[in-house]
């Protein structure tokens, strides 16, 4: 599980590096994204991962990696990456 938690804090750094080096990105899928990204790091902070399982989480990063994935292909990646490790976590 640790190594899983230590791929899940390196996405979620490369996340962070995409979004501010991303201008063009609407303040929505902006907002969304980052939203994620700190609700899955303060249960990381916690050690408490599993109770990202009672949110939308993964669907919510679903449905805006699928939004941008030929406008924005390096997020899509990411984000795709992000739901990789989760689901690897059971969640």
């Amino acid at each position: 599980m640790s190594e899983h938690i230590d791929q899940l804090r390196a996405t979620l750094e490369e996340l962070q590096d995409e979004l501010h080096a991303i201008e063009s990105l609407d303040p929505q899928t902006r907002e969304l994204l980052e939203g994620a990204k700190v609700e899955v790091e303060l249960a990381l902070h916690r050690d408490e991962a599993e109770s990202l399982e009672n949110h939308s989480v993964i669907d919510r990063l679903q449905t805006v990696g699928e939004d941008f994935n030929e406008s924005h292909p390096a997020l899509s990646r990411i984000v795709g990456n992000l739901i990789d490790v989760l689901g690897q976590m059971g969640i």
